[in-house]
């Protein structure tokens, strides 16, 4: 099934103006680049430093290799423990 030719052209109207108006909006767009950066520079360390993560984690890792493992680790992790860990592992914010 498929839109109309009307919702067709609201949906890709309502897209626009998201993607204009919210998703690279600066004030929201900022943070979620620093936040992307904190992630790439924690799933670095944790690569590089196994015995940060946790062991249900490195149970993980020896079955379905580290880089899964630790996505999965970070994925569980809340936004303000990721600030937390970032700042603790690596400095910074």
């Amino acid at each position: 099934m498929q839109y109309s030719a009307e919702r067709r052209k609201l949906n890709a109207a309502l897209r626009k103006y998201l993607y204009r108006n919210l998703y690279y909006n600066p004030v929201v767009h900022e943070p979620n680049k620093r936040a992307v950066k904190m992630l790439e520079e924690l799933f670095g360390y944790y690569s590089e430093h196994h015995q940060e993560v946790g062991e249900l984690s490195r149970k993980r890792a020896r079955k379905e290799g580290w880089p899964r493992a630790v996505c999965d680790y970070l994925a569980g992790m809340t936004d303000r423990y990721v600030m937390q860990e970032h700042a603790r592992l690596l400095g910074g914010e």
